[in-house]
Formats: C-alpha cells, structure tokens, sequence
C-alpha cells in the first residue's frame, strides 16, 4: 500500500510494508494480551485481552508511521527527496534520496540512502569513512567544507531538523496516552486505560533511547548540528558526537551496575544502552582516525598488481597445474575471464584448492568463481578511504577490482589494472604518521588477503 511522494504530485510518502511487520505486531500482541494485562486488569475474557492486545500493536505501528510522516514532512522542508516509509520487523526506516553529484564527482551504488534503522534510529558505525552524498571527490579537488553533506548523507542542519521533528511527535504522543492511561476512570474502560498506559510508556522510553547523544542516534544528529552552529565543521561535530557518545555509555554502564545492586535487575537496561552507546562510539572514533590517516591516499597510489587469469572453461585441475609451482608462491586470487576474455568474477586459491581431487579433471573454474556482481570495484583516481567501506559490503572476493576505463581489453570491457585488499589498507595506515596524518589505534594487527 502506500502513496506516491509529493514530487509525483501527492502529497504523503510512499509507505511499504515488509512481512516482518506482521511478527512484529504479533509479539508486541501476545506480550500485552498474555502477560502484561492479566496481570494487572484480571477478569476479563480472553477475547478481550486478545483484543486489547491487538489494539496496543497497532498504536505503536501508528506512532512509528506518524513520526516517520513528521520526519518526511521536515526532510522536504530542508529540501530532500523523500522516497518511501518503510515498515518492518524491526521498526520503520525512512528511504531518502541522495543529492545530486556536483560536477566533477562521480557515485557509486544506489540513490537512494535509509534514515534510521529500527526504531531507535541506532546503526552501525563503518569502520572506515562512507562515501560522501555528492560522489567521492576527484584528485585535486578541496576538502568538505562546513555547510555541506556530511557521512550521513545529508547536510547535518537538515539531518537535524528530521531528527527534532521525530523526537517531538514521538515525545507529545508518548505523554498524550500515558496522560490518559493514568487520568483515566476505573471500570469498562480500565482495561484501554492500561494499554494506553504502557504504549504511551514504551514510547517515551524510545524517546529518551532517541535522545542519548551518540552517533547516528537523533540525539547525535541534534548535537552535531549545535556544534556546527557554534562554528565547528563536520569533522568537529562528528568528533564531538563521538566522544560525548562515549562518556555517556561510560555513564550509563556505571549507573546500570549500580542500579543492579540498588533496584533489580532492571538496571539492566541501562547497561544495555550503555554498551551500545558506547560501541557505536568507538566504532566511530575508530572511523574518524581512519578517515584522518586514508586522507589524501588514492587507489592508484597502494593497488597491488592485477592477478593472474584463468579461463572459466579450464578444468580445475589444468587450471592449478598452471598456477602452483614448486617452491614459488601462489597468488591468493585470480581473475576469471570467459572465452571472449569477458570478465566473469575472481576465483580465490583456497577454493580451487578446496575442490575434490576426484572431481578436479571434471569441475570447470567456473564452479568456484564468484561472479563480478559479488566483487566489488573501483578506479585508480578513487580515494582510498572511499573505497575501503566496499570490503565490508561486499566480502566475498575479500578484496577490490580496480578497473581503468581508459584502458580497454578485447570485449570492451575495462581492464583490471590492480588489486586492493586489507594487507594495502593497513600499509597505508601505517605509513600515515610519515605523511603526517594521526596515528590509527587499533588497526595494527595484520590483515591479508586471502592466501596470503
């Protein structure tokens, strides 16, 4: 179901609605009309708890539609496209557009970019910078300046405002029904009264979770967006999020401790809290010293030569008869290229090595090749700590295709001119203090590529 966004002439977001939202409504339906009700409203039927149960669900749904149509309606104002709200099991999910490339920057995976993950809002931090809304920045090109896009995709005032926007609709509804659950008469309606009472509470409770200031949580976006208004840039306002994020786990982690021992073991949620503040926070942290380190560093400048190639027609067995040779190293990975010399993906060693040795004479390349949609890419002019958050994304190959569009092979196809994995990204970071870039804490373990 849904509408169309106010760019395609209606006025509210298009609303999708994923099959994991029906879970989520039935848990939320047991936990009130099974445990929660019966306990504190006995006798009533069965029917009625079922019902009550139900009606809580789905007013918690309408809270999250409600604050994501807010945060829509505050995301237009500030002048971005809004795509969809997404409905699912683990919440709702605002799908915004990204901006548009400036001249001179190049993008690459989908326009489109998700505010908020759950109903907190909380996500996981990257370990290295994500690329930048407006396409990585070509060499030469000048550094963010306060104003623009920062890693969350849109400019941090406007981030803001979808943040405040949220945070408020949810913070008058949450008090609107627990007002009512609490003021509300005895009798027939006693039973409402309570389920407006704990929606309204579990709302709130969102709120203050929305609040704390660590990053991508509303309350980090709100901070961030104070700290550029007092004259920091982004890189400050990031930095400052962070570290706030931190002191407040550290915080929350003391008082859950301490409220164990005092109160119960409801002080374990705030320790939950705590822990996950403060993860995220270091995470980011971690994220901010590698941007700082990877600064100025681009592909062309740490790739690895290309691979060596196979064809997807060869039998395994040809095909490490070709490869391994005594007493010499074997690349950890291979290009795969079909009969045309069309790249076809990348074979790593270990799965060819893995493949049976009666089935070697018989089993093609092909079998063990993980296809170019798997693998991700870049070009040489690309900076490296744009590229490096493709690692996580996309695992498989363990490593990333840098491919030269001015450089043709005989499909027509750009050629694979290098390779960058782990063991080139750490080298960078370790060579950051000669470059005069800070000291990455916690990057200095090997990595490899695989097979190496």
């Amino acid at each position: 179901m849904g509408t169309q966004d106010a760019s395609s002439g209606r006025r509210l977001p298009r609303i999708v609605v994923r099959p994991g939202l029906a879970v989520s409504v039935a848990i939320v339906t047991a936990l009130l009309g099974w445990l929660t009700l019966p306990v504190t409203v006995p006798n009533r039927t069965g029917s009625a708890y079922f019902s009550a149960g139900l009606l809580g669900a789905l007013l918690l749904v309408g809270i999250l539609v409600t604050a994501d149509l807010a945060r829509s309606f505050a995301a237009r104002r500030a002048g971005v496209e809004v795509h969809a709200i997404q409905l699912g099991a683990f919440g709702s999910r605002l799908m915004l557009g990204r901006p548009p490339v400036p001249a001179g920057g190049f993008r690459r995976g989908p326009d489109e970019m998700i505010w908020g993950v759950g109903t907190s809002g909380v996500g996981a931090a990257e370990p290295y910078p994500a690329e930048p809304p407006g396409g990585a920045a070509a060499p030469g090109s000048p550094a963010q300046r306060p104003g623009e896009p920062g890693p969350t995709g849109l400019d941090p005032r406007a981030d803001a405002a979808i943040a405040r926007a949220g945070l408020l609709t949810t913070l008058l509804l949450g008090a609107a029904l627990t007002a009512l659950g609490v003021f509300a008469p005895g009798g027939t309606i006693e039973l409402a009264a309570r389920v407006a009472l704990w929606v309204g509470t579990f709302t709130l409770l969102i709120t203050l979770v929305d609040l704390l200031p660590s990053p991508r949580t509303p309350g980090g976006r709100v901070l961030a967006a104070f700290v550029l208004r007092r004259g920091g840039g982004p890189r400050r306002a990031a930095a400052v999020v962070a570290r706030t994020g931190v002191i407040t786990g550290w915080v929350l982690l003391a008082a859950g401790v301490a409220a164990c021992f005092l109160v119960g073991f409801v002080g374990l949620w705030a320790v939950l809290l705590g822990w996950m503040a403060l993860a995220s926070s270091r995470l980011e942290q971690a994220r901010q010293r590698a941007g700082t380190a990877l600064e100025g560093v681009f592909i062309r400048d740490v790739m690895a030569p290309p691979p060596p190639r196979l064809l997807a027609w060869q039998t395994v067995d040809a095909a490490l008869a070709e490869v391994v040779r005594p007493g010499a190293l074997v690349a950890p990975l291979f290009t795969v290229h079909e009969v045309e010399d069309t790249l076809a993906g990348v074979a790593l060693a270990r799965a060819l090595a893995a493949v049976p040795l009666d089935d070697r004479d018989l089993a093609r390349v092909s079998r063990v090749t993980i296809p170019m949609s798997a693998v991700p890419t870049a070009r040489p002019d690309e900076p490296l700590a744009v590229v490096a958050p493709r690692l996580a994304e996309q695992p498989a190959a363990g490593c990333v295709l840098v491919l030269d569009g001015e450089q043709r092979d005989a499909a027509g196809s750009p050629r694979v001119v290098g390779v960058v994995g782990p063991l080139e990204i750490r080298r960078a970071i370790e060579t950051a203090p000669a470059r005069g870039r800070a000291v990455v804490a916690g990057f200095s373990r090997p990595h490899h590529h695989p097979g190496r």
